[in-house]
């Protein structure tokens, strides 16, 4: 660089000389001259953060990148909660540069914010879908613009998947049917039951309610009625008080809950009509370590137990390696969420959250 811009000198000096001897204007050239060596060392300069930028993906330096996330609603329930936590302190730990956005459950919303991060060029962005046919629109778009997209926790509608890296998160159709298959060695192949689903449109909703689907399929229970509590642990408490009403003693066994949440709700419910002897609570998955007392004192029988922590760090971690340049060795990445009875929860040496 030095060397270059010695010869850049010289060569105005000389022409200077050459034009001022011959009446020419020393001033404008000497200008042009300057002007050129400026931007000389600009390119070189620009193309020094380039290669050092290439450089540091190539080592996977988690410093240099800037990770875009869109969650769902994190001031929904504990789980959403702890994870959007995790995800910020994590990405702190790591040195990455996170813009972590929240549409509060608003699809329309979450499709903005996602504009948003592909305008501020970030080096890979990671979307947990308020609605996954609605979310297709959006991983298109970042795909689009060339920026490499993961779905966390939830995924987006299977006709997205052609736009998206890779999935990180449980597998919430397993969860529902392990699940599911624990309330069949509980109550038997003939149990009546109610299901509390999750939010309409929710692929995490539509897939847990497939788990429940497979994890009875042979047997002869009756899935008498299946409302959805909207994710809300009040509105399932409401959901639940009137499947109580209209299934007397001896005409419900067992309600079947998207999550922990929901089956707070319903428990409140089911302990203050005191049916707490005669309707069992299963739920699909659990992200409150709350909930383990609750399977303890078999409030709770049996559950897939999904930690907030795990899940936002496995997420982070992949975006980076993506910036990075490296490709995922799996489409779907699930992480472990084993399903927790009064019987074996002691033993499955769950580490707190």
């Amino acid at each position: 660089m030095k060397k270059k811009l010695l010869a850049v000198i010289s060569a105005a000096l000389v022409a200077s000389m050459l034009l001022t001897g011959c009446g020419g204007s020393s001033k404008d050239s000497a200008a042009t001259n300057d002007a050129a060596t400026t931007d000389d060392a600009s390119k070189d300069d620009a193309a020094a953060d380039d290669a050092s930028k290439d450089d540091a993906a190539a080592s996977g330096d988690a410093s240099s990148a800037k990770i875009g996330m869109v969650v769902n609603n994190s001031g929904q329930d504990p789980y959403q909660t702890s994870y959007y936590d995790t995800m910020n302190s994590y990405a702190k730990e790591k040195g990455v540069d996170l813009q972590i956005l929240d549409p509060k459950g608003d699809a329309t919303t979450q499709a903005n914010q996602i504009q948003d991060l592909i305008n501020m060029k970030c080096d890979v962005i990671i979307v947990w879908p308020v609605n996954g046919e609605t979310a297709v629109a959006s991983v298109r778009a970042i795909n689009k613009a060339g920026i490499p997209c993961l779905t966390a926790n939830t995924n987006v509608a299977e006709s997205g998947e052609e736009f998206i890296k890779c999935y990180v998160g449980p597998s919430n159709v397993e969860e529902g049917k392990q699940s599911a298959q624990a309330m069949v060695e509980a109550l038997g192949n003939d149990a009546k039951i109610v299901e509390i689903a999750g939010p309409a449109g929710y692929t995490t909703s539509l897939e847990r309610s497939q788990g429940l689907k497979e994890g009875i399929e042979g047997t002869n229970i009756q899935v008498l009625d299946s409302q959805t509590g909207e994710g809300n642990r009040e509105k399932c408490q409401q959901v639940m008080e009137n499947y109580l009403v209209k299934y007397g003693k001896g005409e419900l066994d067992a309600v079947f809950t998207f999550d922990d949440n929901a089956a707070f709700g319903a428990w409140n419910a089911i302990e203050a009509a005191g049916r707490q002897d005669d309707v069992k609570i299963f739920a699909a998955a659990a992200g409150s370590y709350e909930t383990v007392q609750y399977v303890k004192d078999g409030k709770i029988q049996a559950t897939a137990m999904q930690s907030p922590h795990f899940d936002a760090k496995a997420a982070l971690d992949m975006a980076v390696k993506l910036a990075a340049g490296e490709e995922p060795e799996e489409f779907y990445n699930y992480i472990e969420t084993p399903v927790a009875t009064p019987d074996n929860v002691d033993s499955l040496g769950l580490e707190e959250w």
